[in-house]
């Protein structure tokens, strides 16, 4: 299980489609971030990777900028 961290300004995708897909692919890795994250170590690239919590940016899209409006996708 991941845990769900609650950034100011973030929020989690509202697209049910990609947030299903990102977990089944984090149970499949056991945890570890689905996108091309450069952690350093393992803990680094455990969802929540370091990419969203120290640099502000969500490669796989699991969470997103409350702004963006990706209902669409």
């Amino acid at each position: 299980m991941i845990k769900i961290v609650r950034k100011e300004g973030w929020e989690l995708n509202p697209n049910d489609k990609i947030v299903n897909g990102i977990f089944k692919r984090l149970e499949a890795t056991e945890g570890e971030c689905p996108c091309k994250n450069d952690g350093a170590t393992k803990e680094d690239r455990m969802c929540p990777c370091v990419s969203y919590l120290e640099k502000d940016k969500c490669c796989c899209n699991l969470y997103v900028k409350k702004d963006e409006n990706i209902r669409g996708i």
